[in-house]
């Protein structure tokens, strides 16, 4: 790019996290001067974050990665050196095609690709992976991450990727686990914004978290729990809800979920035997008809014989099992007061104002302004699957489900009418298939593993990682792989750090023969390459439509909109985009005609746009006809360059599906349920070690294997909380974040309550050591009280150890350290890992 001496403005957008917000960039001689939101961008409407404000040095970082490297040093491990040199692109490229090469020739399979690079890997490393031949594409090899168990939580109870609270008519918010509105989460500062607005119309803000977070700091009431036991705080407020306090919205239930629904005594649909669906009572008719037969009123309650069988309503069922959650008996559990989990209870159920409407340009609608929103602070244990359905049971027994004021997905509803609410044979919202899982809960054929983290054994997860490490760790604890891992490409994720023990996720990189990483800076996980290839920084890329209407293109900003990440200046040294390499190893590999032909499925190219055979097409190009396969021929990449976002005015019903909905949303989780007899016979037959006990139709809480930890010397839970000013161990090496965070009260040190430290011996400033059964990690304590007595406290990715992170080294503890890899601590509906760990601390000495 010649910048020249020019002294003008670029729209783009910002990835120093998943935010996407919309920005413009001033460039003066060829140099970023100043980054600022885009005013005219819906993500955001102007206002951006820190970590956006500050991303400008980490262009400038002396320490990028600007050549390509090879590595000489044949041995791996944490602080190895690698004794990198310096090649040539032409000899990196060679190298690594040669390699796939062979991979593709022997076993494709045994190729992994890894990247949290969501907008590439979508848009193009996933159709990579599959011309390539290989299933092993993950956007999230982690394990850690809030999607890993969120997402398939949110598939499954709202039929969307992504959730969110409407927030211009809430009244009263329950975060659990959760800082949505303060700072975190996707769209943070749209819904900062919008959670300010709401808070001065009168909302009221709720936080259930060990921490005293950000959120909590300002909300109007924070509630510590003792960490792992959400679900038996969310179970009895359902039981208050139904059985107690009679706050439920019974025609909601009838007529929008499963409630209605006959279950047998083995906990199955009970069914029609000529069309197979599912019965109902007709209390009019008195008899069972399909659930879709159109009966005026239909039991939620009593029991019934149909055909010979005894079957009662699933809301029956549900009234029943949770009515074993009294407060009393939660209260221990939680160490939450009776007295308070009966007063947010009766709260929540008033606020919901059930049976209310609201007109909205002249549509009425379902009025409910109270939410409940899970996050990563529910779903990061063993039972996580559970804790999350737990906690929706309580949006959907007060019918908020996107109701007006309450809890939803995002973008059920498409643009240009793309795709509209579904439901499966049994009339439940399933997914639609522009947001990324289709009907794979309903439609999954549960069968013997064919990739390497049995994800064929998974039926309701996103993701097999922490099972897929587990093979790599200890494969003889299930059976053969079926592939080997021979090679992995890595790019934009730094899950050494991100995962479980770093020790033992160095183990697991050790067993793959060959890896490529993609890096901007050397980070620990790029540290274990063998050949290290030098990425473009955000400002120096070219990404059409990075704000995903799968993900983060949020209801609450009016609109839906496609933006535009453009490069504002040459790449540093001999930095390339890795989208642009992919399809450079594609044509040298010899699969470029496949990779084509997948794009042009994956990002639906319309004549006269459609990739041809084997001809190599630039990134620009591609990008070109994908906007006017969407937009026209007049709306292509140059016009995003010029306008930098595309967008188009939601309607009434768009922002609020439920006024026409047919499909109904599952109170009664039969297809867990079924899924798990699937996956118990197939794994019995295989002879496979495979806990499913966690595969019913109704949650329950159950401890995390923390709970049963014997050894009275780990007397504290150890819970990571996130601070707004870094992003995961992205941030952590910009020098002004860095010196933002020096002075904040929490960002490098260890939080212990007050009561706690001053029983141990321990002052505020002291040098400490938290230690876990797999490791342990130092730190600077910050005796507080806004801490859960029983809780130690952990901030963010911090505790680097890389040579090309200097800012970032040895400042604050690496939470991570702390989790341990092992069967007991993966949710094994989710594959995801329980940070749920027992600790002890103590003085260091040095």
């Amino acid at each position: 790019m010649d910048a020249g001496g020019e002294d003008t403005w670029v729209y783009s957008t910002c990835e120093q996290c998943n935010a996407n917000c919309g920005i413009r960039v001033r460039r003066v001689g060829g140099v970023v001067v100043k980054i600022e939101g885009d005013p005219d961008c819906p993500h955001d409407w102007g206002r951006l974050c820190a970590k956006g404000l500050a991303s400008l040095m980490s262009l400038y970082d002396p320490y990028r990665v600007t050549t390509p490297l090879k590595r000489t040093n044949p041995q791996k491990g944490l602080g190895v050196d690698p004794a990198w040199v310096e090649i040539s692109w032409e000899e990196a490229l060679d190298t690594v095609a040669q390699k796939l090469r062979e991979i593709r020739e022997t076993d494709p399979g045994g190729l992994i690709v890894v990247s949290w690079d969501n907008n590439v890997a979508a848009q193009m490393a996933r159709p990579w992976a599959s011309a390539f031949g290989t299933p092993e594409m993950h956007s999230d090899f982690s394990t850690y991450s809030c999607g890993i168990a969120l997402h398939p939580l949110t598939y499954l109870t709202n039929g969307t990727f992504q959730q969110e609270i409407d927030l211009d008519y809430c009244r009263y918010c329950l975060l659990i686990g959760n800082q949505f509105g303060f700072g975190a989460s996707i769209n943070s500062t749209l819904m900062a914004q919008k959670m300010a607005d709401a808070r001065m119309r009168g909302l009221k803000v709720v936080v259930v978290d060990p921490v005293g977070s950000n959120a909590a700091a300002k909300a109007d009431e924070w509630i510590p729990i003792r960490p792992g036991t959400d679900a038996a705080l969310a179970l009895v407020m359902v039981n208050l809800l139904l059985n107690e306090y009679h706050l439920y919205d019974a025609p909601f239930i009838a007529k929008h979920t499963n409630g209605a629904y006959l279950i047998d005594d083995a906990g199955n649909y009970v069914r029609d035997k000529r069309g197979g669906k599912p019965l109902v009572w007709d209390m009019e008719e008195e008899r069972a008809v399909p659930f879709d037969a159109g009966a005026g009123k239909v039991a939620l309650e009593g029991e019934f014989v149909v055909e010979g069988l005894p079957c009662r309503p699933a809301f029956q069922l549900l009234k029943e099992h949770v009515a074993k959650y009294t407060p009393e008996t939660v209260a221990d559990i939680t160490t939450v007061p009776a007295e308070t989990i009966r007063r947010i209870a009766r709260e929540f159920g008033e606020a919901a104002c059930i049976g209310a409407t609201l007109v909205i340009k002249g549509v009425e609608l379902p009025y409910r302004p109270a939410a409940a929103m899970p996050f990563k602070g529910v779903v990061a244990h063993r039972h996580a699957t559970l804790s999350g359905l737990a906690v929706q049971l309580l949006n959907l027994v007060v019918g908020g489900m996107y109701a007006v004021g309450g809890y939803r997905g995002v973008n059920l509803i498409g643009p240009f009418s793309w795709w509209q609410p579904q439901a499966e044979a049994d009339g439940l919202l399933v997914t639609p298939r522009q947001l990324g899982r289709g009907t794979d809960y309903y439609g999954f054929r549960v069968r013997p593993p064919e990739t390497m983290g049995f994800a064929e054994l998974l039926p309701l997860a996103i993701g097999p990682e922490a099972i897929m490490q587990l093979n790599f760790l200890e494969p003889e604890r299930f059976q053969e792989l079926p592939h080997k891992p021979l090679a992995l490409i890595h790019c934009r994720h730094n899950f050494v750090m991100n995962s479980v023990n770093p020790e033992q996720m160095a183990e697991i990189l050790r067993r793959i023969p060959f890896m490529v990483s993609f890096a901007v800076e050397m980070d620990e996980t790029a540290e274990f390459a063998d050949i290290v290839l030098p990425d473009c920084h955000q400002l120096e890329r070219l990404n059409i439509f990075p704000n995903r209407l799968r993900i983060n293109v949020s209801p609450l900003s009016g609109y839906y909109y496609w933006t535009i990440q453009q490069p504002v200046v040459s790449p540093r040294g001999q930095a390339r985009s890795w989208r642009d390499v992919l399809i450079e190893l594609a044509d040298r590999a010899g699969f470029l005609p496949d990779f084509n032909i997948i794009l042009n499925t994956t990002l639906e190219l319309k004549e006269p746009y459609r990739l041809r055979g084997e001809e190599k097409y630039s990134y620009p190009d591609i990008a070109d006809r994908w906007a006017k396969s969407i937009f026209g021929p007049q709306v292509g990449l140059d016009w995003f360059r010029e306008h930098g976002c595309y967008r188009i005015e939601r309607t009434v019903v768009e922002t609020y599906p439920s006024a026409n909905m047919t499909p109904r949303f599952p109170i009664y989780f039969e297809i867990v349920q079924r899924r798990g007899e699937e996956v118990r016979r197939v794994t019995e037959e295989l002879g496979l070690p495979w806990d499913t006990s966690d595969y019913q139709a109704l949650p329950d809480w159950k401890p995390c294997h923390a709970f049963q930890e014997d050894d009275p010397d780990y007397d504290l839970f150890v819970a990571n909380y996130k601070i707004p000013i870094h992003f995961q161990t992205v941030t952590a090496k910009n020098p002004w974040l860095s010196e933002v965070a020096e002075n904040h009260p929490y960002a490098y040190k260890i939080l212990v309550n007050a009561d706690t430290a001053k029983k141990k011996g321990i002052r505020d400033g002291d040098s400490i050591w938290v230690e876990s059964v797999v490791g342990r990690v130092r730190g600077m304590a910050k005796a507080t009280e806004c801490i859960h007595p029983e809780v130690v406290g952990i901030s963010g990715g911090f505790g680097a150890w890389a040579k090309g992170k200097p800012v970032a080294r040895g400042k604050g503890a690496h939470f991570n350290t702390l989790l341990p890899l092992r069967p007991e601590q993966i949710d094994w509906i989710s594959s995801a890992i329980d940070e749920c760990v027992k600790v002890k601390i103590y003085k260091s000495q040095g």
